[in-house]
């Protein structure tokens, strides 16, 4: 009873993060398509050590939208993921001027951020610690009822086409 208590907290907790992470997305206006924002999960995982791990999952690039991009190397522009650039561009949507095409629009956004980056707009420490500050009362009054080796907030990612 008392591990089904922590298993709840935590995903309430874990819940509190993710609408947190995606006000956040919206707020920072860095969810074109949605696809990000609407991937976030929250999950309580128990290990067969009993090990209680709250895991946040998400796309890969969400880390890279959290933080940004310095800019580039010396090197070339690296055009091997101007076709994300062009779905972007459809998801936006971004007005082309008259005569530039989708594919010239995205070797040039391409390379404006190889050599200059872009911005950050964080959106998961923040969401965390602010859940966090908000939230910690409710969850020490779960963990109080419950001895656990460790519990542990995990922010997997993983890869979707």
């Amino acid at each position: 009873m008392a591990d089904r208590i922590l298993t709840q907290a935590l995903q309430k907790f874990g819940d509190s993060i993710v609408r947190q992470m995606q006000n956040l997305l919206a707020r920072n206006r860095a969810n074109a398509s949605g696809y990000l924002s609407n991937s976030i999960e929250a999950d309580v995982i128990t290990s067969k050590d009993n090990v209680t791990l709250l895991d946040i999952s998400m796309p890969s690039y969400g880390e890279i939208v959290d933080a940004g991009r310095g800019r580039s190397t010396k090197g070339g522009p690296k055009q091997n993921w101007r076709g994300d650039i062009k779905q972007w561009i459809l998801e936006k949507p971004i007005k082309l001027k008259p005569g530039v095409t989708l594919e010239q629009a995205a070797f040039l956004i391409t390379r404006k951020i190889n050599k200059k980056g872009y911005q950050a707009k964080p959106f998961i420490q923040p969401s965390i610690d602010y859940v966090l500050n908000k939230d910690t009362e409710k969850i020490n009054d779960a963990a109080f009822q419950v001895t656990v080796n460790n519990v542990d907030i995990q922010l997997k990612k993983f890869y979707k086409k």
